[in-house]
């Protein structure tokens, strides 16, 4: 008889993807889910594919099956939540798997995306015995999902991404902080004509920061928009616009650089221009990147602990399924300026 990961995943609760990276030895998933998918598969094996029916599976720690996390990642394929240039999250679901076990619970990752049933299938999975509670990564989280959070019944707690209406706990960057102090710094810096370099991708902390350097240029000037420049989502496209962009244009006093893909093709194309910096141009960038990169360049840049947001998220879930805290919270993490 075939063996089914979907009959595995139902019986641990845990995702079919969470299965396939336990029997493909892929990371991802922690060592105690590992185990118990691979038990379970060998039982299945001497059993012709059924189940055999166990009282009181109980993990190692001695928490019972029930008591999961659950880490829903929303992923429309927007590069944020998933990213093949930069990879940017591999230590931040380290630190829930970590963070999971520590507080003894299990801990399964489930990614929503754009498909109907996939979503539906998400949905009642949440809302399944199994799970104590879900963190919401929502750095990819659009307007219309917002409905879909409703319909889970379980503790939730959203993490990199906020609501404007509270009606649930959160945990971010503060981005408007965060653009507030680069612009400082550049005003300070004596760079007055200053840009934001994008990568033209809609989720959740860029919208933020956009908008925050918008209202920066407000009063300013009415045609503030201009000074936003959509250089692509990949980094060669980035340098190679950016490129095209300085032939036609003066260099500005002051850039800001969206993200680590920013940076990256940004530094490229203006040191391929002959650009020197900081001499020439002034420049913040958010996230950090390497120091090898770029060994010779004063850089400065706002690094944000998406470790201490995670410890933050996690605490917070796990107070709400004990039902130690009933109100909403709104938590804020602040970025560090680092200059090299």
């Amino acid at each position: 008889m075939k063996i089914k990961m979907v009959d595995i995943a139902k019986h641990l609760g845990v995702s079919k993807a969470t299965v396939s990276l336990a029997v493909n030895g892929k990371p991802g998933v922690n060592e105690e889910t590992r185990r118990m998918v691979l038990e379970c598969l060998e039982e299945m094996k001497k059993n012709n594919g059924v189940i055999p029916v166990k009282e009181n599976i109980v993990t190692v720690s001695g928490h019972p099956v029930n008591q999961m996390i659950k880490v829903v990642i929303v992923n429309h394929n927007k590069g944020a939540a998933c990213n093949s240039e930069t990879d940017l999250w591999s230590d931040v679901l380290a630190t829930f798997d970590s963070e999971a076990r520590r507080l003894g619970y299990l801990y399964g990752v489930t990614y929503l995306n754009d498909d109907i049933a996939q979503i539906e299938a998400v949905i009642t999975e949440c809302n399944m015995d199994f799970v104590a509670g879900v963190l919401l990564f929502g750095t990819e989280l659009k307007e219309e999902d917002q409905n879909l959070l409703e319909r889970i019944k379980k503790p939730l707690v959203l993490y990199d991404c906020e609501l404007p209406d509270s009606r649930y706990s959160s945990v971010c960057a503060d981005n408007r902080q965060m653009l507030k102090s680069a612009v400082d710094y550049l005003y300070k810096e004596g760079a007055s004509d200053i840009y934001y370099f994008c990568t033209g991708k809609d989720n959740y902390n860029y919208r933020v920061r956009k908008k925050a350097f918008l209202n920066t240029k407000s009063n300013e000037d009415t045609a503030s928009a201009k000074y936003i420049l959509d250089l692509g989502d990949e980094i060669p496209r980035i340098t190679e616009t950016l490129l095209d962009w300085l032939r036609k244009n003066p260099l500005p006093q002051g850039i800001l650089f969206e993200n680590q893909q920013i940076s990256i093709g940004a530094l490229t194309a203006l040191r391929k221009y002959g650009v020197n910096i900081p001499q020439e141009v002034k420049v913040v960038g958010f996230g950090m990147i390497p120091d090898y990169i770029y060994q010779d360049l004063k850089l400065v840049q706002m690094r944000i602990s998406d470790t201490e947001g995670v410890l933050l998220a996690m605490d917070l879930l796990d107070k709400k399924i004990r039902q130690y805290s009933r109100s909403k919270v709104k938590i804020y993490t602040e970025a560090e300026m680092i200059v090299s």
